[in-house]
């Protein structure tokens, strides 16, 4: 497992999709691809540069928004290797729990960029997810590299908390910011 997998893998958990359906195209039975989504430029740049130079293929850049790459084989590969991305099912991949601490952290930074906010007044980054069980996988993955953190929920909308206290202090993440959102 590398750097630029793990950080896909971890935009697919947040912000991606991995998706096949039938088509009544003439061609074909079935459609399918790879997506990600974004307001923030850098990211979509990010993703899009580390697909292109794992799987050497460039993926199409969609009003500023997405990139993504139609490819019922890439997806089906996906998820037969990784498993469903949907909000409630994704899972952290063994080959990314077992990685070295450098691997786990470029999946949790990857991850948080899309689904975590900082909380300056209190000094806090919270991640907030229907997904108890991915939540439970990355608490476990910031506990392997020693950095604290609680799980909270359900909530009233059945969603959970992930948080990581005194979020200033942790030189793992100096210099992780997550940029304003462009409108």
């Amino acid at each position: 497992m590398g750097l630029e997998l793990a950080r896909i893998h971890a935009h697919l958990c947040g912000d991606g999709s991995v998706f096949i359906y039938p088509t009544k195209a003439k061609d074909r039975n079935l459609t399918g691809g790879i997506e990600y989504s974004n307001k923030n430029q850098k990211l979509l740049d990010s993703f899009r540069k580390d697909f292109s130079k794992l799987f050497k293929v460039k993926m199409k850049m969609r009003k500023n928004i997405s990139v993504s790459i139609r490819s019922v084989t890439r997806a089906r590969d996906f998820l037969d290797t990784f498993g469903s991305f949907s909000s409630k099912e994704w899972k952290i991949h063994h080959s990314i729990k077992n990685s070295n601490s450098k691997i786990k952290l470029e999946w949790l930074k990857a991850f948080f960029e899309d689904e975590a906010y900082h909380e300056k007044r209190y000094n806090r980054l919270k991640t907030k997810s229907v997904n108890f069980e991915g939540l439970k996988e990355a608490q476990e993955m910031l506990s392997s590299i020693n950095i604290n953190s609680s799980l909270t929920g359900p909530n009233c909308d059945n969603s959970y908390y992930l948080t990581i206290p005194q979020f200033d202090t942790i030189k793992e993440f100096k210099g992780f910011v997550k940029e304003p959102i462009r409108i």
